[in-house]
């Protein structure tokens, strides 16, 4: 065997491996663009709290409902055209937003009863 087909021997065991690390690694970045993008949306989720917290003292000063379907309505047609704005589904909003929404109707209320 000369150094040339060693040569190739060894490229064609190691580049099954390469490619491999090669899409692990570009992987890898988009796994970590992920964390960062749910580190964000974590973070806004919490400053969107601290507002709700706010309405929800403000509505029990004011014996006001915590419940403003109203308005709830407004906010989710907004979104669901904000989501298809971004290709998003509506029932992927709906979801979010529902979700979104009981977590502040949970705090609202919590405060209306103190």
């Amino acid at each position: 065997m000369n150094l040339f087909t060693i040569f190739l021997i060894t490229l064609l065991f190691l580049s099954p491996c390469y490619a491999a690390n090669t899409q692990q690694e570009g992987l890898q970045a988009y796994r970590i663009k992920i964390d960062e993008l749910d580190a964000r949306l974590i973070k806004i989720l919490g400053e969107r709290m601290k507002v709700v917290d706010a309405i929800g003292r403000y509505k029990a000063s004011h014996n006001i409902p915590a419940l403003q379907p109203k308005r709830f309505e407004e906010i989710l047609n907004k979104n669901i055209q904000l989501g298809r704005n971004e290709h998003l589904s509506e029932a992927f909003i709906r979801a979010i937003m529902k979700a979104i929404h009981e977590e502040s109707l949970s705090k609202e209320t919590i405060l209306q009863i103190k």
